[in-house]
């Protein structure tokens, strides 16, 4: 089954758990405050996340659109989002047709395009699906490397990690020897800290999303600690179906910055589970265009009316909202030195996510920051924060 088809079953799961009304919140009145200096502008509100959000996924796709390739680097038009290298001429141009994949056997087929070759076929990770779409119009049959893995490999070795998490077992999930882990940018030993102290991942206060052009997986996520919730983010990367890099940010009430820690709130909004249809979904270099310019919005580059916000958009930081509205991100203006560190883009829900230092320092504001984009406007924005060493991942 393609990431998007595991996607949309997984979000109709919660919708469907969220009509009788219990895991809804409405939100909470008052003037949002600035967020990311410290103090407040204005009296802060904390809202609730209306519903839940997607266990071992994120909001996915529609049905398989179309992709067209020009004989360069054409991406699967449905599921993951591999690149698949095209080896027809300049001129070979085709529509994707639909894919099929057999679930546990690490290989899917794409059907041909219209173009003059004929679509490869896309082999994935093992026991898992390989990449739905594939590349349209590619000639003489080039399969993908079988070291890639797809959108639905990336999400499934992040619940390896959550489950191995939960276990207190390292070993069950599978790294390279030279794997770097960090916890609050300090270099760590894959087993320490909420290894060893976590024990429930709440699956409705989690937002994953994943890059397979990049191998980079994320979690936002609420772990409990015995009864006490802390939140929890996590980014891994995957080499040949090995963990090589471990990023990690853990947030107690005690130390959150700022003081802002809501856990209720770190329900995604459901417009993060939003499906896009295939045609709908924005390539990933104008994804990235939009968050750097909210990037430079942070800088003072630009203002809030120079960044496309939607109407309805709220920023959340450790489930606190910081702002709501246009008329709230045009109120607020900053200066920041921030570290542009934009690490996942996620075409397929419309997700980009990145960390971002606020200053290069031992103490720096660090924050893991994700958007969710369509039509070209930036939905809500999800971020979880901490103060610590910013330099590790230099």
């Amino acid at each position: 089954m393609r990431c998007e088809l595991v996607r949309a079953a997984i979000s109709v799961a919660l919708l469907c758990a969220a009509c009788g009304g219990d895991d809804s919140a409405a939100n909470g009145g008052g003037d949002p405050g600035a967020s990311h200096t410290g103090q407040t502008t204005g009296p802060s509100s904390s809202a609730g996340a209306a519903g839940n959000n997607a266990g071992k996924g994120t909001a996915g796709g529609g049905a398989a659109g179309k992709a067209a390739t020009t004989g360069t680097t054409s991406a699967g038009s449905a599921g993951a989002k591999s690149p698949a290298s095209s080896a027809g001429s300049a001129n070979t141009a085709g529509t994707a047709g639909a894919s099929t994949a057999t679930s546990g056997s690490g290989m899917s087929s794409a059907a041909a395009g219209s173009g003059t070759g004929s679509a490869g076929a896309g082999a994935g990770a093992s026991g898992a699906s390989a990449a739905g779409g594939g590349a349209a119009g590619s000639a003489g049959g080039a399969a993908a490397s079988t070291d890639d893995c797809d959108c639905k490999c990336l999400l499934d070795v992040m619940q390896q990690y959550l489950d191995a998490l939960v276990a207190h077992d390292a070993t069950k999930l599978k790294t390279a020897a030279s794997v770097k882990v960090t916890e609050n940018g300090v270099v760590a030993k894959l087993g320490d800290n909420l290894f060893k102290t976590g024990t429930m991942v709440l699956n409705d206060h989690r937002l994953d999303y994943a890059d397979p052009v990049e191998g980079n997986v994320g979690t936002q996520v609420v772990v409990n600690e015995g009864m006490t919730g802390v939140i929890h983010m996590a980014r891994l990367k995957v080499v040949k179906h090995e963990v090589t890099e471990i990023e990690t940010m853990t947030v107690r009430r005690a130390d959150a910055a700022n003081g802002f820690f809501n856990l209720e709130a770190m329900k995604p909004e459901m417009v993060f589970l939003q499906e896009i249809p295939a045609d709908k979904r924005m390539p990933r270099e104008k994804l990235n265009e939009i968050t750097e310019m909210y990037l430079d919005y942070l800088g003072g580059k630009k203002s809030g009316m120079e960044v496309p916000f939607d109407a309805g958009c709220k920023r959340y930081e450790n489930g606190q909202v910081t702002a709501s509205g246009l008329s709230s991100f045009n109120a607020q203006s900053w200066g920041f030195d921030v570290t542009h560190r934009i690490l996942i883009i996620d075409e397929e829900a419309g997700i980009t996510w990145g960390m971002f230092p606020f200053m290069q320092s031992d103490t720096a504001l660090v924050v893991g920051e994700a958007f969710k984009i369509i039509d070209g406007k930036i939905m809500m924005i999800q971020a979880v924060m901490a103060y610590q060493p910013s330099k590790v991942w230099d």
